[in-house]
């Protein structure tokens, strides 16, 4: 009787890892077909990409996606999310930004535009759990998680990973710390 018991109690501890795991996977799924399906070709996307100027066009708080060809620099799209007009370049919050884009270009795989793209993405994808994380402070957070140049995990994995422990309802701090642990400095 025991020997039963103690197979249901394992059965049902093994289906309710199958099950947070499968959502994880599908989380991971929709960022990962999302990012495919956005074109993150980065063709002239670089450290000069602030130069370019603002159309007065541009509305920062209806894209949902930094094109390649946007007007706007990553730095001033995510500083202006929300606002009516985008912020100039000598506004300081995006001087900030910018300098955090630079820093973080250095060490993922990603261009500025790409990690601007996936801290928006990762704020909004939050949302509807009732996680409220701005896209700045994503990329603060996460810019910070790296502990090498160039290292082999990019922005995107690690957003990820970032996602899928917020989800499965661990802490800001908690899942800053186990990324810290797991993609920080080694030394």
């Amino acid at each position: 009787m025991r020997m039963k018991q103690h197979r249901k109690a394992v059965s049902m501890h093994v289906n309710t890892l199958r099950s947070a795991q499968s959502r994880a996977f599908g989380y991971a799924l929709v960022i990962s077909l999302a990012a495919a399906l956005s074109g993150c070709g980065d063709a002239g996307d670089g450290p000069n990409q602030d130069r370019r100027s603002v159309s007065s066009e541009a509305s920062p708080h209806t894209v949902k996606w930094l094109e390649v060809s946007s007007p706007i620099s990553p730095a001033q799209w995510l500083a202006s999310r929300g606002e009516d007009r985008p912020k100039p370049l000598s506004d300081p919050e995006v001087q900030r930004i910018a300098a955090v884009l630079t820093a973080a270009h250095s060490r993922y795989r990603e261009s500025e535009r790409m990690i601007a793209n996936r801290s928006a993405q990762l704020s909004d994808m939050l949302k509807p759990l009732g996680i409220e994380e701005s896209a700045s402070d994503i990329l603060d957070d996460l810019a910070a998680v790296s502990g090498e140049l160039s290292q082999t995990e990019g922005f995107g994995a690690i957003s990820q990973h970032y996602f899928n422990l917020r989800a499965a309802g661990t802490s800001r701090g908690d899942s800053l710390t186990t990324l810290k642990d797991r993609y920080g400095s080694k030394s």
